[in-house]
């Protein structure tokens, strides 16, 4: 098997400074809306004078003062790296999505398609830079540690092949901090003096096991390009999707509300009668950020009426913080529509629009605030111990 592993390093500040070309020679920070602050991006300066991803905000900038320190826009990093894996997809259906910014990807046999595998690398960079504007490199072996050793180090756009019977010279003079094992293990590799991955190679597989256990084995192989762990396919969910951009930007809560209705009745025709288990209602801020609600329903919905309703209660209770440019809408999670038996009376009309208000109580608040008792010691001596409350769903 020929595995090619695509990297973007630091992708929310290899967009970020796509998005702000002037950022390119600064010292950059992304940092998270998450309180505390963290630090949940930096460019390789801000690295360089020990930044690093996870860090406490305020620690970050007294490292490094000299930083531009930009809000992170998880929203847009998603939408471009979806892009970039349906550009992937096209080249080979078989992809191991890590991360936003790297993937592995199954190549075997493509070669016969271009002139060598170095055309197929060179296509898949060209891919990558025509979807999304940004420049990736890519390393190509027989396994996945190989792959990924090969393309550690490499500038955007550059590529490096490792021959088929290689791997164990390719291997030999990289940090034996670069194999995938637990930080103990690249401890005691460093203890003993295994400072390269061709003096882990050195050692017979008892030898090692002598020293890691079960871990031992796996070094050798590692070390000598011999790579077992197969692809973690993600099969790729069928959604629809619809967006509309504005001559001028629109900050009325009513015409988001008519234009996200609108938008759902141009998806309606396509589901064809299926239904839907998520909704996604995305929009790109006057401030050129991105801003994201997303509803994961309990039970599949294909009610024109409540799709409508939840729209339309999203944008009331959670509103976008400033005026949008451009609002688009995303159905994902497609199944065949299911019956349901209705109660007759009152009592029936009454139960669903109890469960109704409890499902939208929960959509804003992301919790259900009602709650209902449950018998848990009935027979205790002590009141409290009873029953207890618990949140409910209906």
């Amino acid at each position: 098997m020929r595995i090619a592993f695509v990297s973007i390093p630091r992708f929310a500040c290899a967009v970020e400074v796509l998005r702000s070309p002037q950022l390119a020679r600064q010292p950059l920070i992304v940092g998270d809306a998450e309180q505390p602050k963290r630090v949940f991006d930096c460019s390789l300066q801000a690295l360089r004078q020990g930044v690093r991803s996870g860090m406490a905000f305020r620690k970050a900038t007294s490292l490094c003062p000299e930083a531009v320190v930009v809000p992170a826009d998880p929203v847009i990093y998603r939408n471009l790296w979806e892009r970039v894996l349906a550009a992937l997809d096209d080249i080979t259906p078989e992809i191991d999505d890590q991360d936003p910014g790297s993937a592995y990807l199954n190549v075997s046999g493509l070669e016969r398609h271009y002139r060598n595998e170095r055309a197929l690398c060179q296509r898949i960079i060209d891919a990558i830079k025509d979807a999304s504007g940004l420049a990736a490199s890519v390393g190509v072996a027989g396994g996945k540690f190989t792959s990924f050793a090969a393309s550690v180090g490499l500038a955007p756009s550059q590529l490096e092949i490792v021959p088929l019977g290689s791997e164990t010279g390719f291997l030999a003079p990289l940090p034996a901090s670069l194999l995938p094992v637990e930080p103990e293990i690249i401890d005691r590799l460093c203890i003993l003096g295994l400072a390269q991955i061709g003096d882990v190679a050195a050692f017979t597989p008892q030898e090692l096991q002598s020293q890691f256990g079960f871990e031992g084995r796996r070094l050798w192989q590692l070390a000598n390009g011999i790579d077992e762990e197969p692809l973690h396919l993600k099969s790729r969910a069928e959604s629809l999707s619809s967006s509309m951009s504005f001559e001028a930007a629109v900050a009325g809560i009513d015409v988001m509300v008519a234009v996200a209705k609108q938008l759902l009745s141009r998806l309606r025709s396509l589901l064809r009668g299926r239904a839907i288990r998520e909704l996604v209602l995305q929009a790109e801020l006057t401030s050129g950020r991105g801003w994201e609600r997303r509803l994961v329903f309990r039970e599949a919905v294909s009610e024109s009426e409540r799709l409508a309703f939840l729209l339309r209660s999203t944008l009331q209770n959670a509103p976008p913080p400033m005026a949008v440019r451009s609002l688009s809408l995303r159905l994902s999670g497609l199944t065949g529509e299911t019956g349901k038996q209705l109660s007759l009376g009152e009592r029936g009309r009454l139960q669903r629009q109890l469960e109704e208000s409890i499902r939208q109580l929960k959509a804003r608040y992301g919790y259900s605030p009602v709650f209902r008792c449950v018998d848990v010691e009935p027979w205790s001596v002590i009141p409290e111990e009873r029953q207890i409350l618990v949140e409910s769903d209906v």
